[in-house]
């Protein structure tokens, strides 16, 4: 019975052992269906052609297909071993391709092509525009100019002349003329005693200050400022800055006007500011009109070479009678009475 028993056991585990060797040989023989060639099954071997799958899928566009045969794999072959293989797969697959999907439409820019086309433009420009040189303006005719200055609707200034600037200076190598133009605008303040106009240019400005004395009863121009930008001399722009201060220039009497036909105002360094047909008055007007009218120097009459000659004259008649009268005398002495 004992012999019977132990027969038993022996075939039992013999029965067994051959049943295991017949599995593992099974396994060998038919391994479940992969991407990966035939070989014996190893934890970690499966594991390291799971990261490979997972590098290629982030390399491949088409990341869809290898996805679902990694997925695949990853349930045959982790039936017997851990299922922690499967779940890892399936969120890095997923965060892979949405990397890929996303970063592709970034990666285009346009910046350097809208660059390329800003900067080239202002360079052709620069280089095809040259500078131009000054030159002065071309000679015209002088005109006469009206320059007024008002207080609402009454006048405190009011100057009608044609003026130019005549520039003299081989110091500072500035020879040449500016013409006012007669449709210069003006404007100034008024002030009791005071009045300043100011003749406005493309070129700069000329001013002139007015002061009126009532103890004197005169009034008079006693300041004048000319500045200038303007090429006296072709290609060569001169910067003109002239003044005159503490003057009495074009005195007249209050509520008189001043004329002349033509004067001339040396402003210092071979610089004149010249008046020609000119008319003006400040302070007290009637009726905004010019009143009674005051000559310059050069217009009044001179009545000292009429008298000169007229004392000559006298004289010469004075010699004639008295030679006469004498030569009367003798011719009567020369006869003798009966």
């Amino acid at each position: 019975m004992r012999h019977g028993s132990a027969r038993l056991i022996v075939a039992v585990f013999t029965l067994a052992t051959a049943l295991t060797l017949a599995e593992e040989d099974a396994g060998y023989r038919k391994p479940p269906a992969s991407m990966i060639p035939p070989a014996p099954f190893v934890p970690t071997q499966t594991s390291t052609t799971m990261t490979t799958a997972h590098t290629n899928i982030t390399t491949t566009p088409t990341s869809q297909n290898t996805t679902a045969t990694t997925v695949t794999t990853a349930a045959t072959t982790s039936h017997n071993t851990t299922t922690a293989n499967v779940t890892t797969p399936a969120p890095t697959t997923h965060n892979s391709t949405t990397a890929n999907v996303t970063t592709p439409a970034t990666t285009p820019h346009h910046n350097t092509t809208t660059a390329n086309v800003t900067t080239a433009a202002p360079i052709t420009n620069a280089t095809i525009t040259p500078t131009p040189k000054p030159e002065p303006t071309a000679t015209t005719n002088i005109t006469v100019g009206n320059y007024t200055v008002q207080v609402g609707k009454q006048l405190c200034v009011m100057v009608q002349a044609a003026i130019q600037v005549r520039v003299n200076s081989s110091k500072q190598h500035m020879e040449g003329t500016y013409i006012v133009p007669g449709d210069a605008t003006s404007n100034g303040e008024c002030e009791r005693n005071n009045a300043s106009l100011r003749i406005n240019l493309k070129e700069g400005y000329i001013s002139m200050t007015f002061t009126k004395n009532d103890s004197a009863n005169v009034v008079f121009v006693s300041a004048v400022t000319v500045s200038l930008a303007y090429a006296f001399k072709s290609g060569e722009l001169s910067h003109l800055e002239r003044k005159i201060e503490q003057v009495q220039l074009f005195s007249t009497a209050i509520s008189h006007s001043y004329s002349c036909k033509s004067e001339s105002i040396l402003l210092g360094n071979d610089t004149y500011l010249e008046f020609s047909h000119e008319r003006m008055q400040a302070f007290n007007f009637t009726n905004n009109q010019f009143g009674s009218i005051d000559l310059c120097k050069a217009d009044k009459p001179d009545y000292r070479v009429a008298i000169g000659v007229g004392i000559v004259l006298l004289i010469l008649i004075i010699i004639v009678v008295v030679a006469y009268l004498i030569s009367r005398r003798k011719r009567t002495d020369g006869y003798q009475t009966l």
